[in-house]
């Protein structure tokens, strides 16, 4: 890893305001079922705590089409809402994510996803799993890039002014991390409507050599979260950290 992005001591538990608008816990994996009855098998499981089912738009797809795209082939076509998070599944992914602008931290998170790696196990359509992977997305109002030790420069300077979208690539050993920074999003859902601003997406995953999804599953889950919050700290520039109201444990 990059040294410049690395930081030492103990990383923050939280900084407010909290700038994540969603978190996913993704798997993906091989099934020897059919779509068809892969949601109730699913559902059969887990509906004491996410009796709601909402059909995403990707559903409305034929089948035959989105077998033909390769860019559709890992998402989901359901939600099943529950009181604290969603979980989605889709004909090779299921997910556990957080309801927007509403993150109630990892250790909450975790115990989630323990109880749902149990019942996806008892619901047997897993085969074997091909990647697992956590993501998180963050907004930041204004331009983030001065805050940032990356961004974008011409002859030496920063590029400022202007749009800029950035995107790259780390390895930390097994995992891999990619790395996406705008200055020009737009974001809904919060209370005053559309918000103007920077987003910083860092998604980290690992393949099928290391995602024994029900051996070790949350034990990957917590290594990949650990992994993309010490990427996040270390991409921001010390004095702009202080600036966020740092809590540490």
């Amino acid at each position: 890893m990059i040294s410049q992005l690395q930081i030492s001591g103990p990383l923050p538990v939280r900084i407010t305001p909290c700038p994540i608008i969603e978190a996913i816990f993704e798997a993906r994996f091989v099934s020897a079922e059919t779509w068809a009855i892969l949601p109730g098998l699913l559902y059969g499981q887990i509906r004491d705590r996410y009796r709601e089912q909402v059909n995403l738009p990707l559903l409305q797809v034929p089948e035959v089409m989105r077998m033909q795209d390769p860019a559709l082939t890992h998402l989901p076509l359901l939600q099943f809402k529950g009181e604290k998070f969603i979980i989605q599944l889709g004909p090779r992914v299921v997910s556990l994510v957080t309801k927007p602008r509403d993150y109630l931290g990892w250790p909450a998170i975790r115990e989630e996803l323990g109880w749902l790696l149990e019942k996806a196990k008892a619901a047997g359509f897993v085969r074997e799993a091909e990647r697992i992977g956590v993501r998180y997305i963050d907004f930041f109002s204004g331009d983030i890039f001065p805050h940032l030790k990356i961004g974008a420069q011409i002859n030496g300077l920063p590029l400022a002014g202007t749009q800029v979208d950035l995107t790259t690539v780390f390895r930390f050993g097994h995992i891999s991390t990619r790395l996406q920074v705008t200055n020009g999003a737009i974001v809904g859902g919060g209370a005053h409507g559309p918000q103007v601003g920077s987003v910083l997406d860092v998604d980290g995953w690992v393949g099928p050599a290391d995602a024994d999804l029900f051996g070790q599953g949350v034990g990957r889950f917590t290594e990949l979260h650990d992994t993309v919050k010490r990427l996040f700290f270390g991409l921001l520039k010390p004095d702009y950290l202080q600036q966020l109201n740092p809590e540490y444990a």
